[in-house]
């Protein structure tokens, strides 16, 4: 059952409520823009699932960083790695 795999259910909430913080706070006026913020915080939240797993991590850590990561969106969390990168590489 495709519901009940964290895999799917992570990325997919991320995605909704990316698209409707983005609806609530009116950021994106075009929905091609909402749409795609809303793709990229799914992919984001894939992506950091993979790490989850790679650091041997509980797979429900899966769910707190779909909801951080939809709730901020992808400028937070761009501005969140580069000033992380920035620290770890001086």
């Amino acid at each position: 059952m495709p519901w009940r795999n964290v895999e799917v259910v992570a990325p997919v909430m991320s995605f909704i409520l990316a698209l409707l913080r983005t609806m609530y706070q009116d950021d994106e006026p075009k929905w091609s823009r909402r749409i795609l913020e809303s793709m990229i915080c799914g992919m984001l939240t894939l992506t950091a699932g993979y790490a989850i797993d790679a650091m041997g991590l509980n797979g429900e850590w899966k769910y707190a960083v779909a909801g951080a990561i939809g709730f901020m969106g992808v400028d937070f969390v761009r501005q969140v790695a580069a000033a992380v990168l920035k620290r770890r590489c001086k």
